[in-house]
């Protein structure tokens, strides 16, 4: 079954329209047929339609599905479906239009929010969702030398160093040890921010276990982009993308 196209986007959508309370109700009231709903709430949508809560007089709770009247594909048709169904309903009911000028700023921050911190799973995964997976041996060999120059040069004794003699006279002839160090030690940073961010993504997805969660994450800091491109590319595996 191949995933919902539009369910990833519930929500932010929700989040932006929870703000638009009177075009909500006349959703409610027109399209569910609910004439006495006091307050109404959009919850979710996918690529069929849009849930919506509502109040009824007495503070009983209900809910309803409302659908569209051809399915959705993309992202970009939901903004004027929702318009035009919201002109259809309050026209009917004799209401101004709630979504005319520009959109409010709070409707805005909450969308943005709620982007930022939902983490859309499927129903049914493309891919399993407790996965870890290793770097290529290509992306191995790259950190070894990318990490690896700096570390020696940086750091190794004259001692040690002698035993790869051209090493040696280019850290001495080029004076290297110190940038070499702190060329070491910037990477180590962002190696360690990335691992930071690695950790925060499985924690807010949900999805592994302990233990793939400490070895995405010790991944993600020895072999930084390498690893934190395939963590990515799972999150968007899972969602069919």
């Amino acid at each position: 079954m191949a995933p919902d196209p539009i369910a990833p986007h519930s929500a932010p959508i929700a989040a932006y329209m929870s703000v638009h309370t009177a075009t909500n109700l006349a959703y409610v009231r027109y399209f569910a047929n609910q004439d006495s709903a006091e307050s109404a709430n959009f919850e979710s949508l996918n690529s069929r339609g849009f849930t919506m809560s509502y109040i009824l007089p007495g503070g009983s709770k209900q809910e309803t599905f409302i659908g569209f009247k051809t399915p959705l594909t993309k992202r970009e048709e939901i903004r004027p479906v929702l318009e035009a169904m919201a002109q259809e309903a309050e026209k009917a009911l004799g209401l101004p239009s709630s979504l005319s000028g520009p959109p409010p700023l709070a409707a805005i921050a909450k969308a943005a929010y709620a982007s930022a911190t939902d983490i859309y799973t499927p129903a049914e995964p493309a891919v399993p969702l407790d996965i870890f997976y290793p770097v290529s041996m290509k992306d191995v060999v790259a950190v070894g030398v990318v990490i690896g120059l700096p570390a020696i040069l940086g750091y190794a004794t004259d001692a040690s160093l002698a035993r790869i003699s051209i090493l040696l006279e280019l850290r001495e002839k080029y004076a290297l040890r110190g940038i070499c160090q702190q060329i070491f030690r910037g990477l180590v940073a962002v190696h360690s921010l990335e691992a930071s961010i690695a950790f925060i993504t499985c924690l807010r997805r949900g999805w592994y276990s302990s233990f793939n969660t400490i070895k995405w994450t010790l991944s993600t800091f020895v072999f930084g982009v390498g690893s934190m491109s395939l963590l990515r590319k799972h999150g968007r595996q899972v969602r069919g993308e």
